[in-house]
């Protein structure tokens, strides 16, 4: 049985996210404790993977310190996590108070996912044109931006443009966030592509610190917010890809009906696996 920290039992979260809940920790410090589920089409599972939470969270704080040079993050080092919750302190980071912007900030660097289904179909991949003759996994010119909304747990996050973004925001917060998350992914794209991994796409999360700056919270280039391969395999006509690529799949195979069930151990094995390669590729850099 796994074992509970009194912390747990003794207060509520403030807010459960898909896969996260955020604890009030102290007057301007949040308790985000990450869990063992997976979601897939904005959909929660119950069967937990055993140690997901772990290695997202230990990925996410690898490149929280990697990028600082870049913008702020709201991580805070407190040495105090491991004394009051002794079991579950690595799925845990202590965190600033902020507010979320309640935008996905999402770059491309690839033609891949359902950037390529649309690409397919109309030639674009959100409003953007992108020219003729690409294949799946081929390299644009340069990473482009295309953000999304950021629904609540059970709805479902939906397409925007850049446009649109910046009607909801303002041009001057939409452009800082677009410049910031170009040069995040390109820095984690060409330190990864260094160490024969490939960042395809990602997402980022920002928010305001108390001050009102803007800065990068959540998680950040993990499988889970992230496309990865080997870049030995970006060229193969069936890529295995390091993030939830692989569960959707089985989920397409199986029928699935948007309701609850129990994963195969094979298939969180599988999943597990993928996780953990691109944990100890990144430790290793």
């Amino acid at each position: 049985m796994t074992q509970i920290d009194n912390f747990f039992l003794e207060n509520k979260p403030l807010f459960s996210g898909k896969i996260r809940d955020i604890y009030n920790y102290d007057v301007d410090k949040l308790l985000i404790k990450t869990s063992d589920k997976i979601s897939a089409f904005d959909f929660v599972f119950d069967d937990e993977i055993s140690n997901k939470g772990t290695l997202l969270t230990n990925i996410t704080k690898i490149w929280f310190d990697k990028t600082r040079n870049i913008i702020e993050n709201h991580l805070l080092v407190d040495d105090s996590i491991s004394n009051l919750i002794p079991y579950a302190h690595k799925s845990c980071m202590i965190v600033k108070k902020c507010k979320p912007i309640r935008i996905e900030a999402i770059v491309r660097g690839y033609l891949s996912g359902s950037a390529f289904e649309q690409y397919a179909r109309e030639g674009k991949v959100s409003d953007i044109k992108i020219r003729d003759g690409l294949k799946i996994n081929d390299k644009f010119e340069k990473p482009i931006f295309t953000p999304s909304t950021k629904a609540s747990v059970g709805g479902k996050d939906e397409n925007i443009t850049f446009s649109d973004m910046s009607n909801r925001l303002g041009s001057e917060t939409s452009n800082y966030i677009k410049e910031k998350s170009i040069q995040l992914y390109t820095y984690a794209h060409d330190v990864a592509q260094s160490n024969g991994l490939r960042l395809l796409d990602t997402k980022f999360e920002f928010g305001y610190d108390s001050n009102e700056n803007i800065i990068l919270i959540d998680e950040i280039f993990t499988p889970d917010c992230s496309r990865y391969c080997l870049s030995k395999d970006i060229n193969n006509g069936n890529v295995d890809y390091f993030d939830k690529q692989f569960f959707r799949n089985y989920l397409k195979s199986i029928n699935w009906k948007h309701k609850q069930i129990i994963i195969p151990d094979e298939i969180k094995e599988v999943i597990i696996k993928r996780y953990k390669q691109v944990y100890d590729i990144i430790n290793d850099i």
